[in-house]
């Protein structure tokens, strides 16, 4: 009884979370056909449609699928009578697909014109009735954090990415192809342009579409991947890689969540998983604590999104926490900027060496993360960058462990002609996995890529 009592407590706060995201204020200018409030019911219709489409195509569409997904009255009371566990689905599944779907959850609010914190109540309230409601397996407390807490990282740079691809004065060609690349981007943004008339009604754009810094560059080459060192090198693959800059912290950009963000995407090709790395940091805010003539610094809170997926590892964390970035000035046209960051992860993923009870590869736990960067830019290239990153996790699920990852990484390009460049870059990583019932793992794997840079802004 005290289980199912304190699952009630939780569907009445997700209820009352839900209801009082309807009241805030609007996230930005709206169509002038258009309220300025957040529509709850369009955001709440779009959650559960949502979880019915995913929840018909598991029960009647899906190769192998339908018994788990035999919902019903019975079903319902058993999730609830149980409560939370932890499930045992495969690695890209959960710590990729589940974000994947929050983030659907979140631009569900998103587009129907609530802000960023008021959205994140939505992708809670719809992890919470897929968990309890839309399968018969019981309910997985790490589906419901990666998929909230992963999903609005998520959410938010494929919203404001998405927002970059629409353009309300865009007619013609343009405009088909643009409403086309925004809705893969932001599915339920574009359904709700659909919807609304507005996929080809002119209109003017929101004042803060396009924000005024931003840098984009796509990387591709080959890589050499190594256990231990890259002479032992096992074969040489291709590699593309997105880096992504929105916003600028020290030009103002600092006023809402995710007016600055950072993004690093890497498809390997030949490898385990063609996504080999998706990595998004998001300024929630900040304030400056020194500005000089040459040098700037700002105290940020942030939240970070990592999932990494190769041969070599497995490793996804979401925390926030917080950091100092700073801006030196070297001469005209080249600056120093260097960041430092401690965060609480609030739930991490990496690769275990032994058979558990999970039935899993990879064990769960919360942790706490550290990093330091530097990076040369010259005329907006990033010349020299050097990073290194600390993790320690804490196994709640899984083998009785403790894992330690360290990810050391020197990149250095040469600018070519216009805004082309050629670079190499270097990263390590090293795993400790420190078990109570089994002997301790030391690894060491590295990477050598090779790439031409088109500097896109």
């Amino acid at each position: 009884m005290y289980r199912v009592n304190e699952l009630l407590i939780g569907v009445i706060l997700s209820c009352l979370l839900l209801t009082g995201a309807a009241y805030g204020e609007p996230s930005g200018p709206a169509p002038a056909d258009t309220t300025a409030q957040g529509n709850f019911f369009q955001a709440a219709a779009g959650t559960t449609g949502l979880n019915l489409l995913v929840w018909t195509f598991n029960r009647f569409i899906r190769p192998g699928g339908g018994e788990g997904f035999r919902v019903g009255l019975s079903s319902w009371e058993e999730n609830l009578t149980n409560g939370f566990e932890w499930d045992d689905n495969d690695f890209t599944t959960n710590q990729f697909g589940h974000p994947y779907q929050g983030n659907l959850y979140y631009n569900a609010a998103r587009s129907s014109g609530f802000s960023f914190w008021e959205s994140v109540p939505f992708a809670f309230a719809g992890s919470f009735q897929w968990e309890f409601f839309g399968e018969t397996h019981h309910p997985s407390v790490n589906d419901w954090i990666t998929t909230t807490v992963g999903g609005f990282a998520l959410g938010e740079v494929l919203h404001r990415l998405g927002e970059m691809v629409f353009d309300n004065q865009a007619t013609g060609a343009e405009r088909t192809w643009r409403e086309i690349g925004g809705f893969a981007i932001d599915p339920l943004n574009g359904l709700s342009r659909v919807i609304e008339g507005n996929s080809s009604r002119v209109y003017p754009n929101s004042p803060d579409r396009l924000p005024e810094n931003y840098r984009a560059q796509m990387n591709i080459g080959v890589r050499q991947t190594a256990d231990n060192m890259l002479m032992n090198g096992d074969s040489t693959r291709a590699v593309a890689q997105l880096l992504f800059d929105y916003g600028d912290p020290f030009f103002g950009d600092l006023n809402k969540p995710y007016d600055h963000f950072d993004l690093d995407v890497q498809l390997n090709l030949g490898d385990k998983a063609l996504i080999g790395r998706f990595l998004s940091t998001g300024v929630l805010g900040g304030i400056i604590v020194g500005e000089r003539e040459n040098s700037s610094h700002i105290l940020i809170a942030r939240h970070h999104f990592d999932f990494a997926n190769s041969n070599q590892f497995e490793f996804g964390v979401q925390s926030v926490g917080g950091g100092l970035l700073s801006r030196f000035h070297i001469k005209p046209g080249m600056e120093l900027r260097t960041s430092l960051n401690l965060d609480a992860v609030i739930l991490g993923a990496t690769s275990s060496d032994y058979q558990t009870f999970t039935g899993r590869d990879y064990d769960y736990g919360p942790g706490a993360s550290a990093g330091v960067s530097a990076e040369v830019l010259s005329n907006n290239h990033n010349v020299f960058s050097v990073s290194h990153e600390q993790h320690f996790i804490q196994t709640a699920n899984g083998n009785r462990s403790q894992h330690r990852i360290s990810i050391s990484t020197v990149q250095a390009t040469a600018p070519l002609h216009y805004n082309w460049s050629i670079g190499a870059r270097y990263q390590l990583m090293l795993a400790d996995r420190i078990y109570e019932n089994h002997p301790e793992i030391r690894l060491r794997r590295s990477e050598l890529s090779l790439f031409a840079t088109l500097l896109l802004r």
